[in-house]
């Protein structure tokens, strides 16, 4: 059963006067009747409240369906959807047909070193978690990294990996990924950010570095936790914080 059809029960409990056919608290099938008697050819209707056409059930159906009634009450709404149709297609089919650039082709002047189209190279690196470098594989095909395996030479993985080593390759591929150094969204050059640093740092050193604070994960490089130390000597007010999610 439809769901007009289900609300016509309702209609049939509680009927609403608003029309002749409605009389009180029923439908009037005298008037219902009369209403047929006038109509010559094929009609269909729902019920016998859409037939009474009580305001109650009017205002049913528009609470029910609000657009459609709307948009297609009358012959003017549904030529006027049809044109808004194919204007929407008409746009998108021009939309379809921008020319892009014309961009060239050039073969190798002097072919790198080992690449062979179709033939991967792979590259041995490490993975970086928790401040421990996990030793793995990069397969590339023609300068594109494509997969990551484990390096079954190197004492912590023997040849494993597991499923953040496996997802890191899309970082390479992050369209967010920061590829130059920008300040305040404009592109700036690396020496611009060591001007900004260093006079940054020069007003820290008349605090001893209160207003400096550092953030980085695990640490295990020698190297860099030994500039680390050496940078809080000099400013002994500043905080160094370690954090892994």
């Amino acid at each position: 059963m439809s769901d007009k059809n289900r609300s016509s029960e309702h209609f049939q409990q509680q009927p609403q006067a608003g029309s002749p056919a409605v009389t009180g608290s029923r439908l009037d099938l005298g008037e219902l009747r009369g209403l047929l008697a006038g109509r010559s050819g094929k009609d269909y209707w729902r019920s016998l409240e859409e037939l009474a056409e009580s305001e109650e059930f009017e205002r049913f159906l528009k609470a029910e369906f609000p657009e459609p009634v709307e948009i297609f009450d009358g012959p003017v709404g549904r030529r006027t959807f049809l044109k808004l149709m194919g204007a929407s297609l008409a746009l998108a089919g021009l939309n379809a047909c921008t020319r892009q650039p014309t961009e060239y082709i050039y073969p190798y002047v002097k072919a790198p070193e080992q690449v062979v189209p179709g033939r991967p190279l792979f590259y041995a690196t490490a993975f970086p978690l928790e401040g421990v470098g996990l030793g793995i594989l990069a397969e590339s095909h023609l300068g594109r990294p494509t997969k990551i395996e484990g390096n079954p030479d190197h004492p912590a993985s023997l040849g494993a990996t597991d499923v953040l080593a496996q997802a890191s390759i899309l970082g390479l591929y992050d369209p967010d990924r920061s590829q130059v150094i920008s300040n305040a969204g404009k592109i700036r050059p690396w020496q611009a950010f060591v001007d900004a640093m260093a006079a940054a740092l020069e007003k820290q050193g008349e605090k001893k570095g209160a207003g400096l604070r550092i953030l980085t994960g695990t640490v295990t490089s020698p190297t860099l936790a030994d500039q680390l130390e050496r940078l809080i000597a000099k400013y002994p007010e500043a905080r160094w914080y370690q954090y892994e999610p």
